[in-house]
Order: structure tokens, then sequence, then C-alpha cells
């Protein structure tokens, strides 16, 4: 549309024009075309049918005489008379006599002005007619006459009729177009020259005139541009009349303004700053020049912000002031101003612009800011001493107080604030307070100060605090009395402090229970009782079992939760006549007094034992929980505290070792033992220590196809006094600690190590290890495994295979089949030790994913002489193809055994028959000589392996 409206008068009016003519004419030419048309074809059928007519007779007549001679001069004589015909065609039986009209020499596509063009006759698309008549001879046969028209003379006719037409047609458009033109001619010179004259008169020539002429309209236009110009003219005048005038007042307004002090500022209604005074400049350090013109905006954001926003509030009028205190970036710093704004009007009152003032308010800011921080830090000094402070003026009433004394008092700064002191601070003691009511009385006149101690002051909520406080004048400079200033100290928590020293001297914090101090103190007096009553004294030692895993599992504050949960227990259990104390971490003593005999110590023993065992209900979790309890007894046993809290501890271990979840009576017999004991463990560990232990190795072997696949890792102690021992005089000691854990580690990594020297000699074999329950139900076995075999990554995983006994794998199936996926994920393989010494459950063996059965070498033995035994082996070896397991054979001890052994499908197997246990340095020596026995081949060469 933009387009359209930027060309010429003559284009955007003759297009259009000639747009509708063209369509017009085109209407009417195709309905000419269409009339004319079906014309030539109604006489096209009107010729043929005269043809047909006149021919028949004639055509019958030559039939019937059999002339057909004469047949064919007939038929050119009518296509020579009759114009329309194009072809004749005269069938009798069979027969067919036609003529046809030749093409004249000059074609459709001719130039002649005569013949219409061809594009013309596809144009109108004229289908030639054609006439067929049956013929009833007198010979009793049937003719067919048939004619055919010539559709170009109908064709010319059609165009010389519309060249006729398109002739007057265009001769009409371009007289109408000329005349249309000539109207146009004159219009567009009287709108060059008004558009002159406009120019003239936009560039300050008021008393440019146009000369009227042209036609009606051009001279009414140029009458009415005069009239109009003479009075923009008069009016011009007279605007720079008032302007002049205005000037001059405008002048005496900005020199009044510029003589202000205070820095002043315009802006118009879209905040375009208008105009600054000389005190504005100065204080933003911006000349005029710079600012006017400018958005306010961006000239003081802050300002225009809130002036904005203020001015978008429904409850501002327009004409009403605004008075706003902030902080403006001049020209050096930031300064504090007062900012004044209102709206100007213009002569009509409509609003116009706004004019903004501002007053610097810096230096009060300041005197201000300082008074207020010199009474924040008082205030701040006041709140931060440990006693109450509170002042007054000098009639009594309360003019600050600080947080001590809003603590103690139970009143607020601005509840107290202008209140009677003695409404605040009231004596429970009337003769105190009456005192001091005198002392404020004559405050004015008082010099000293006034004291009090061990005073009870009445708080607001009726609580009495034990205090100390002291009452002084406040005096000015030139001596004279203020106010009054009252301090005062709070006893109570001192006093409570020494109490809950005490109470903690004799008690642990956590439980509440009595400590070790206040144990000894009750336990003398507990001997005492006893003797003199002639009653046993069980003086019993308590340890949670796997306390300290439920402590890494669910953290510090679970743990001293469920401290507290058993310390409320054991109260409850052993009743307010028994003292129960906390020696610390997991570890607490019972006193059980006034016990008639042992019966009734194992009576209340057993009650202690079920109600510690009931499940622990901490932050919704339910969580079990046993303990193991050491008995020592007085009189039967010692008669001082040390030594049956000693013996109570021996029992205690005893209890652990037993199976825990139990309680042990202490029995010097078995004391000596747990001495004798300890002592072989500690010198196990010193043996770790200085590498003392050595390992033996006992080959494995394939027994159909005569290969070592593997050894097995056995510990023994080279004792320097007793020589090598094996792990039976020592291994049963350590198995229930943790040391145990420490040697298990020091045989895989020792194991590996060989297996590295192993494989560099070209044996790739499987090493077996054996690992104790304690060790493999550790919590971080696995990851002590992961590191053991990242020491040697050059060795695969699948070289090192761990075997555990069937009977520890069921002590925790679960856990145990977790831990051996998650090693098997490693590449390590697990292997069942004495296999079928056990449970040799279906369900076990289908949970423990082990890659190997071992079976005990106790079947093995007497295999060949006992059918029983040969049975089991036969059933675990079965077991172990049902379950795709690999199953070895311990145990065997000669060449028949190995026999059998491979009849029943077992080709794996170890044993004195095929080598003892020997040193590492003799295991590469031993595998070269190696050899298969006889019988054992002789059993594979008359024999299939069993499937």
């Amino acid at each position: 549309m933009h387009w359209w409206l930027q060309q010429g008068v003559y284009y955007r009016f003759f297009v259009p024009l000639l747009l509708v003519i063209l369509a017009v004419a085109g209407l009417r030419y195709a309905l000419l075309i269409d009339a004319e048309t079906q014309e030539a074809r109604q006489r096209q059928q009107v010729i043929l049918a005269q043809a047909a007519h006149y021919l028949i007779p004639h055509l019958s007549e030559l039939s019937a005489q059999g002339d057909d001679a004469g047949i064919s001069p007939l038929l050119e004589h009518e296509l020579h008379e009759t114009q329309d015909l194009a072809a004749i065609y005269w069938r009798v039986d069979q027969q067919t006599i036609e003529s046809h009209r030749q093409p004249p020499v000059s074609n459709l596509s001719s130039s002649a002005s005569s013949n219409a063009p061809l594009w013309f006759a596809h144009l109108i698309k004229l289908p030639p007619s054609s006439v067929i008549t049956s013929v009833a001879l007198t010979s009793g046969r049937t003719a067919i006459l048939r004619l055919e028209a010539d559709i170009l003379p109908a064709t010319n006719m059609i165009w010389k009729k519309v060249k006729q037409q398109l002739l007057i047609s265009l001769f009409l458009i371009i007289l109408m177009f000329s005349l249309l033109a000539l109207i146009l001619r004159t219009n567009a010179k009287t709108l060059a020259q008004l558009a002159e004259v406009n120019h003239r008169f936009q560039h300050g020539e008021y008393s440019v005139r146009m000369h009227v002429s042209g036609t009606a309209e051009g001279r009414a236009l140029t009458s009415t541009f005069n009239s109009m110009a003479a009075e923009v003219e008069q009016l011009v005048n007279s605007l720079r009349l008032s302007q002049a005038e205005q000037n001059e007042q405008l002048h005496f307004t900005w020199q009044l303004l510029t003589a202000l002090p205070m820095p002043i500022f315009f802006k118009d209604r879209s905040g375009i700053c208008r105009g600054v005074n000389a005190a504005w400049t100065q204080m933003f350090g911006m000349s005029a020049q710079q600012v006017v013109g400018r958005p306010m905006q961006e000239i003081l954001p802050l300002v225009e912000m809130i002036s904005h926003h203020t001015h978008l509030q429904k409850d501002v009028r327009p004409d009403q002031q605004l008075v706003l205190e902030m902080t403006v970036p001049a020209a050096h710093k930031d300064l504090d101003v007062i900012y004044y704004e209102a709206t100007y009007t213009s002569v009509e009152g409509k609003e116009s612009g706004v004019i903004g003032a501002l007053v610097d308010i810096s230096e009060r800011k300041q005197i201000q800011a300082d008074l207020a921080a010199e009474k924040e830090r008082v205030e701040t000094t006041l709140d931060s001493i440990g006693d109450a402070v509170i002042s007054t003026d000098i009639h009594g009433r309360i003019l600050t107080l600080n947080r001590v004394a809003r603590q103690l008092t139970g009143w607020s700064r601005e509840e107290a604030q202008n209140v009677l002191l003695t409404q605040v601070f009231e004596l429970s003691d009337p003769e105190q307070q009456g005192l001091f009511l005198a002392f404020l009385g004559h405050i004015q006149w008082q010099s000293s100060t006034y004291q009090a101690n061990n005073q009870a002051l009445r708080c607001r909520d009726g609580r009495l605090l034990d205090i100390n406080f002291t009452a002084a004048p406040i005096r000015q400079a030139d001596g004279t009395h203020r106010g009054c200033v009252l301090i005062f100290r709070d006893l109570s928590e001192q006093r409570q402090l020494l109490r809950q020293i005490s109470w903690q001297a004799g008690h642990d914090i956590l439980t509440g229970l009595a400590n070790r101090s206040s144990l000894n103190s009750h336990f003398q007096n507990a001997i005492t009782i006893a003797r003199q009553q002639h009653k046993f004294l069980a003086v019993c030692l308590l340890d949670l079992d796997h306390f300290q895993t439920v402590n890494e599992q669910y953290g510090q504050e679970f743990a001293d939760k469920l401290l507290q949960r058993v310390a409320r227990r054991l109260e409850r259990s052993v009743g307010e006549g028994n003292l129960v104390a906390r020696l610390g971490g997991d570890e607490f003593v019972v006193l059980l007094q006034n016990q008639n005999d042992l019966a009734e110590v194992d009576k209340n023993l057993v009650l202690l034992l079920a109600e510690l065992a009931q499940p622990y209900q901490i932050e919704q979790r339910k969580t079990a929980m046993s303990a193991s309890i050491g008995v020592a007894i007085y009189p039967r046993d010692e008669q001082s505290p040390d030594a049956l809290l000693r013996f109570a501890d021996q029992a205690m271990y005893q209890a652990k070792i037993s199976g825990r979840n139990k309680y042990h009576l202490f029995d010097a017999q078995r004391d000596q033992e747990v001495r004798t004991h300890h002592n072989q463990r500690v010198r196990i560990s010193e043996a770790l220590q200085h590498n003392e232990f050595v390992l033996y190795f006992q080959p494995k072997v394939d027994m159909r196809r005569g290969h070592v696949i593997g050894m097995e890792a056995l510990l023994r102690w080279n004792h320097p006094e007793r020589g090598i021992l094996g792990p039976m005089e020592f291994l049963p000691l350590i198995e229930q600690n943790d040391l145990i854990i420490e040697v298990g580690e020091w045989v895989m990594r020792k194991s590996l190590a060989y297996m590295q020297e192993w494989i560099a000699a070209g044996h790739h074999w499987v090493v077996s290890v054996n690992i104790a329950a304690r060790h493999f139900q550790c919590e971080d076995f696995l990851e002590k495994l992961r590191d053991i075999l990242s020491a040697f990554p050059e060795l695969p995983a699948q070289s090192l295979e761990i075997e555990i006994l069937e009977s520890a794998a069921i002590q925790d199936i679960q856990y145990v089949h977790e831990v051996m996926l998650a090693a098997q994920q490693l590449g390590v393989r697990f292997a069942l030790d004495d296999f079928g010494t056990g449970y040799s459950s279906l369900s076990y063996l289908k949970r423990l994913p082990a890659n190997t059965l071992k079976i005990d070498q106790s079947f093995i033995r007497d295999m060949l002489d006992d059918q029983d035994d040969l049975a089991l082996i036969g059933a675990i070896i079965g077991l172990a193809r049902a379950f795709k397991r690999e199953v070895i054979a311990e145990g065997v001890e000669t060449a028949e055994h190995g026999v059998a052994l491979m009849r029943l499908g077992c080709d794996l197997a170890q044993g004195f028959g095929i080598a003892r246990p020997m040193p590492a340095n003799q295991v590469l020596a031993w595998a070269r000589a190696y050899q298969v026995p006889a019988a054992w081949r002789s059993a594979v060469a008359n024999s299939s392996p069993t499937t």
C-alpha cells in the first residue's frame, strides 16, 4: 500500500482505469465470440441439410442406373457450389465414393487480412459439423450419405466481426484517455504551483500568494490557500509579539532562579531536562549544556525512579508536592539531600512538567549519624556487659535499659520507656524496697551510691531472681543531677552453675548415670552393706555388642541416643536400690545389691539381658542391640573394688568370645587361661610384625589331564624356638580377634607376590587363600580387597581364589551372598571349603555363588572302604553338577583314591598322594618334576569321563 501511494497521479489513475476497461472488454468479446460461434454452427447445420436434400434424389437415381461414374462429378460439383462443405461420402454395398475439397494455397496461418489468425482458430475451438443420412434405394438396397462441413469459412467470418469491434474499441479507449490526460495536466500545473508556494511559505515567506487561474477546482484551491496564508501571516506576527513579552518574563524568572543558593532543575512531562541553575551545576559538576535535553533518568536515576513511582500511586494528586529525603551522587561524593518536587502548568492550567529542588543536609545528617553512633556505642557497650543496667531521668522514669536488664525484668525497651523504675525493678523484701524508694526520692541530693547484696528481684512473670545491685546518681558537667543509673547482677545462673558442676563431678553428662568417680564412692559403701547384711553383691560389667558398627553406620548422634536409651532401660530394670554407672564408651557397671544367692543373681541377669535385647526405636529406625555381661561376686571372689571390677572385665571378655548376648560369672581358673591366651595373642602379633610367618603351598591337579591347575596357600609359623608350627597351634587363639584380619590380609598380599613370580616363570595357576569368618564379615573387606588387588595390577584377579568355610558362610548368608557377588565383579573366585561337614542345604548352596566346592578330606579318606562316604561323595559331585559348580577333593592320599574320584566324575584333587605342603621356593622345582601316576593314566585310557 505504501508503494502504491508513492506513485504519480497518472499511474494511480490510469492503471486501475485501464484494468477495468480491459476486464469489461474481455468479458464483452468473450460473449461476442460465443454468440458468433453458436450462429456459425447453426448456419453449417442448415447448409449441410440443404446439400443433403439436393444430393439424395440425384445420387439415388444414379445408383439405381448403376452409373457410378456420374456420381463423382456430381459430388465435385456440389463441393464447388457449396463453399462450406469439406467432404462428401456416398456408400452403397461396401463401396464408398468420396470427394474432398482441396485446401487453398493460402492456409489459416496466412497473413492475409481476410483470413483469421491461427491463434484465433485455436481460441474459439469451433468443432467441424457433419450429417449422416441413410437412403433406401429402389432396388431394395440401403445407401449412406455423409456430409462434413468446412470450419474455415465460419472461422474467417467470426474473425472479421471481432476485428471490426476491436478497432472500434481501441479508438474509443485512445480518445477517452487523451481527454482525461488533458484534464489531469491542467490540475497538475495548479498542484505544482501550490507545492512551490507552500515550500516558500514553510521557509518564512509568509507574504507569498498563488496566481488564480485554471479550472474551477484549481481556482477554488488557489483562493483557499491565499486566504489561509493571510490568516497564518497575521497569527505569526501576533505570536512574535507575545513571544518577545514572554522572553522578557522568562529572563527575569531565570535570573531569580539562578540567584537562589539551592540546586534547581526543570523537566518536561517526558522527563527531559529543560534547565538547571548555577547551584545545580556547582553541586553536580556538570554544565547546563551537558544536561539540558538529556533524560533525567540518566542524570539522577534514583530521584527519577522514586518520583515516577510516587506519581503512579493512585492517592497522589497531580498538584501535590513531593518531599523526600535521599542520597544522591554529587560531583565528588554522595550527598544527603531533601528533595522537593512540584509540577508547573501552562497558561491553560495543564501540567507541563516538574520543577525539582535539592537541599543539602549532609552536614546535619553527619551530626545526627555521629550522635546515633555514639548512642549505639553506648548501648552496644551496655548490651555487651554481663550486668543489667537501667538509667532514669530526675523523676525516676526509665530512659534506657540494656539487653541483660530486658532479659531479667521481662520488659522490652518500648514497654519500659518513660515507666517508673519502681514498676520495673521491684524487690521481694518490703524493707529493702522501702529503703531503695527513699534513695530514689532524694536522688537530686544524693552524693553516694546505694548498694545491696543477696536480694530477690520479682520479675514481670512472677519469678524471683537472686541479685546484687548498686544505684548511683547521674551528674552533668556543672554538677547538677540528671537522673539515676541502676546496675544489678543475676546470681541464679552462678548458683545453678555451682550445682551443675557439683552434679557433673559425679555423673556422666550424656546419660545422666553415675560416672567412675561416683561409682568408686558408692562401691565401698555397697561392699560394707553386703558384709553387714551377709548378702551377695554382684558387680556386673556390661559392654554393648557391635556398638562400634552402629556408630559407624548411623553416626555419632544416633549412637548417643542409643546409649541414653540403654541407660534408661538399665535403671528401669535393676530398680532404684541398685547403682548404674557408665565407665565410658559403651561400658556400664551395675551393682546388684542384697542378692540372697547365685540363683537370684542369675534370674536378675537373665531379665536384664532380655530387657536390653528388645528393639530400640530411634529416629524412625528400629535397631537391635544386645550386651555381654561379666559378673564378679562379693564376697566369693575378692573384697577390693578394683579387683572386683577387673574380675568382672575378664568375665565380660569371656562372654564376648562365647558368642555375645550372654553373661559370664568370673572363674579364677578361667581367668588364668584368659591371661595365658592374651599373652599368646600378643606373641602372635609380634610374630606378624617380625615376619615370622611363612607360606607353604599344596598343589591342586587335574587328574584326567595331568596338569597342575593351582596352589592352596597354607600358613605356618616359623617360631624362633619351636620351629615350624601348623595353623592349629596359633590360629584358634586369634580367630575371634581382629588380629585374624591382619593375618588374612598378609596371606593374600604374600600369595599374590608369589603368583607374580610364577606367572613370570610361565605358570598361570589359581592360588587359593583361606579367609576366616571374622575377616570375611568385616565391613571394609571389599575395600581392603580392592586395595590389595590394585597393588598387583599386572595379575589377573581370576588367579585369586578365596576359600571360606561352609559353616562360616551361613552365619549371615545374605551378607555373605552380597560380598561374594561384589568380589566376583572384581574377578575373584570363591570356594566353599570342607563342604559336606556343615549344613549343606540346597537353599544355602543356591544362594552362595561359589565357583568351587571342596569335598572335605574326612569323606575322601575312608571312601574306598566306607560305602556311605562313597555315596555321599557321589551326591556332592552330582549336586555340584546340578548347580554348575566345579568340585575338588581334599585329602587324596593314594592313586586309588584318585581313580575312584575320576569314576565318580571328580577330576580335580589335592592331598598328600599328590604332594605335601611345601615352601614357596620349592614349588617351581616340584612342578617341573611332577608326573601323573600310572594308575590315573590307565583309568583315563580305559574309560571315558563321567558326564
